[in-house]
């Protein structure tokens, strides 16, 4: 798709993909601000969790429970995928 198509709102896509990168960015500063880490789902679609302090955690869901179990670390503190945002 055109990344420069313009939408009815008169926006391109490309300027509603970064307004939307926004937004998710800062979801994630603020429950970082409170101390909750974040999940979020990789591309072989395995759980995770992106914690305040920048690492990350691979973790399995229970639906019963609703209660994360912990797998391994992905990420040292810092390193994560997410840990770009506590630098900006």
């Amino acid at each position: 798709m055109n990344r420069d198509f313009k939408l009815t709102n008169d926006k391109t896509i490309a300027q509603v993909e970064e307004e939307m990168k926004h937004g998710i960015e800062q979801l994630y500063l603020d429950a970082w601000a409170k101390g909750v880490s974040v999940p979020y789902c990789d591309e072989n679609y395995q759980l995770h969790l992106a914690n305040p302090d920048g690492s990350d955690d691979l973790v399995d869901f229970d639906t019963e429970t609703k209660t994360y179990k912990f797998l391994s670390r992905d990420a040292e503190t810092g390193n994560g995928r997410f840990a770009y945002l506590l630098k900006k």
